[in-house]
């Protein structure tokens, strides 16, 4: 079996499989408008619609619509043609089959338009990532982010601060390559205010990826705290469901529970854990303290619920300790404010081992302080609004910071006069923006990139 190239042909459904009105077959490359005479017995004119019998071994196996987008103006840059028919469980396929028949052509790979589009500099890195981010958006606030960055929001950013190297890497080579005439370019202060002006640029970008990421990846909070604290009472209070169940019995819930919402457009997972207890009434309980604890480290923020009602646990100072030691970021939420609240706890919760942590008093019952909670949550997560935010990776966040600590580094070799070192750090600096767009790839780098689309993108 030959191995795949870019010079193939590919085809895939472009659709989700399942009930609905109109799948789209898709089909990319040299061989597209062999495959229309195939299957629809015509030579479509470009970006004409025309409606057709999809054949093969002349059994009509669909009717439907065809266009056909020629070279380079189309998603991928190639010859496009699309077959639109009948959505379902079957019939896609039966076209789908019809099309790979068709000599020269194969199954497209995960991700495999997207990849050829970028390949054939229809869009940059940041944009080709942006069509999987804008699929699996998980609000309207990264949707919107998404969008950005395949309108090139991400690109220009990264195009302007690499411009602005560029510029200043030709004065530092002319300082070096000829003194005699560059040297106000060192000499005057202009070097340090310029470089200082690109570091500021470079962490403007920073921080509008940051945000980014949070809307692309999502947040995680856990609930945690001793048993009948009021943990799945408040995941149900967030989510606006009856997730969990809820009882006045220590120990109802076993195992996780999860739910997604969102806070100020961002993501975000609740995580309802079984109460830590040191000892559990059965092993099933046992299995859910033990499932609490992992998913406690993988959290982005820990919610520790403490009853306000009643006698602290004798043990309370060391267990927040030991739970800060799985993770630091912890937000304390007295619940039960409703009744009456016992001293103990609050004058516990106010010394001096805790005072580091931020606290706030809840009541599901009665709502009361829930809107502060989302507002604190929000500050925990690190959620600010910003203009001009676009979608982000953790891969795109790793190569910022690698260049904003290139320019740290040339900022301080240059104060102590050495230029090439300097130049050498810009040269870093901006061959780690060029990882974010695709100017600087590997092959491994873009197949664990494209791996994670759908096969029909």
């Amino acid at each position: 079996m030959s191995s795949s190239t870019s010079e193939d042909t590919i085809a895939a459904i472009a659709t989700p499989h399942g009930r609905g009105g109109v799948a789209i077959v898709r089909i990319s490359g040299c061989n597209a408008l062999q495959v229309a005479k195939k299957i629809t017995g015509i030579i479509p004119k470009p970006r004409y619609a025309y409606f057709k019998p999809f054949k093969q071994n002349e059994e009509t196996i669909d009717e439907g619509v065809v266009i056909y987008f020629p070279a380079p103006h189309s998603y991928t840059g190639e010859d496009v043609l699309e077959l639109q028919g009948h959505a379902g469980n079957i019939q896609p396929q039966r076209v789908l089959s019809a099309v790979l028949s068709c000599p020269g052509v194969r199954q497209a790979n995960p991700g495999e338009f997207t990849r050829r589009a970028f390949m054939n500099g229809k869009m940059d890195l940041t944009a080709a990532e942006a069509v999987e981010d804008l699929i699996s958006a998980g609000s309207e606030s990264a949707a919107k982010a998404a969008m950005a960055s395949l309108d090139g929001a991400f690109a220009r950013d990264m195009q302007k601060l690499s411009d602005q190297i560029t510029s200043f890497r030709v004065n530092l080579e002319g300082c070096l390559d000829f003194p005699e005439e560059h040297e106000d370019f060192f000499d005057s202060g202009k070097a340090i205010a310029e470089l200082r002006q690109i570091q500021t640029i470079a962490d403007e970008a920073k921080l509008k990826a940051s945000q980014g990421l949070k809307l692309t990846e999502g947040a995680k909070i856990v609930l945690s705290g001793a048993p009948n604290a009021g943990k799945s009472s408040l995941l149900n209070a967030l989510s606006g469901t009856e997730r969990a169940i809820v009882t006045n019995i220590p120990g109802t819930t076993r195992d996780l529970l999860t739910s997604d919402i969102e806070i100020d457009g961002v993501p975000v997972t609740i995580t309802d854990t079984a109460g830590i207890r040191d000892t559990p009434s059965d092993e099933i309980e046992a299995i859910g303290i033990r499932k609490a604890v992992s998913a406690l480290k993988q959290a982005d923020l820990v919610v520790l619920m403490i009853d306000g009602s009643v006698a602290p646990d004798p043990d309370l100072l060391k267990k927040i300790c030991d739970l800060k030691k799985i993770n630091s970021q912890i937000l304390i939420a007295v619940s039960k404010s409703d009744l009456p609240q016992n001293s103990q706890i609050l004058s516990q919760l106010n010394s001096k081992e805790l005072c580091s942590i931020p606290k706030l008093q809840i009541s599901v019952k009665t709502s009361d302080g829930l809107l502060s909670l989302r507002k604190t949550l929000a500050r925990s997560l690190g959620i600010m609004p910003i203009e001009g935010v676009y979608s982000a990776r953790s891969r795109h966040l790793s190569a910022l910071n690698d260049s904003i600590e290139a320019l740290k580094r040339a900022s301080q070799i240059l104060k102590i006069g050495d230029l090439v070192l300097c130049a050498q750090e810009m040269r870093l600096a901006q061959d780690s923006l060029g990882m974010i767009t695709g100017k600087v790839s590997s092959d491994d780098l873009l197949g664990k990139i494209f791996s994670t689309f759908c096969i029909g993108k």
